[in-house]
């Protein structure tokens, strides 16, 4: 390959892989499922928040506080979850591709094994 094709090669996998990542503030962490295992360590003020996708493509999680900004990318069909710092967040889903229609955004307290949170559920 010559150098100027690899040069914009190296700048197009960049470019793709700083779009795939997360925005917003930094999650404390992140997972894969609901994380009705998870609890929060002794004296910790975290919270769960868990989503469940139930369309055929990805959906974006946001929520929002007075404090901070977290967002959530969940795959098609997918459970995942986020461990934010403790707090009152308006929560918010949209699709990524085209226009969803008719989208049902439920969010319920979740304080399966004794850790605070919110589960949100995303359905047609």
């Amino acid at each position: 390959m010559r150098p100027r094709t690899q040069f914009f090669l190296v700048v197009l996998l960049a470019g793709f892989f700083a779009g795939c990542g997360e925005k917003g503030d930094k999650a404390i962490a992140y997972g894969k499922g609901l994380g009705q295992e998870w609890s929060a360590p002794a004296g910790a003020k975290q919270m769960r928040i868990s989503a469940e996708n139930f369309f055929t493509r990805d959906v974006v999680i946001s929520a929002d506080s007075a404090a901070a900004h977290y967002e959530m990318t969940v795959g098609p069909i997918r459970r995942r979850y986020m461990i934010v710092p403790e707090g009152s967040y308006e929560i918010q889903a949209f699709s990524v591709a085209d226009a969803v229609g008719h989208v049902r955004l439920r969010v319920d307290p979740d304080d399966r094994n004794g850790a605070k949170g919110l589960w949100v559920q995303i359905r047609p």
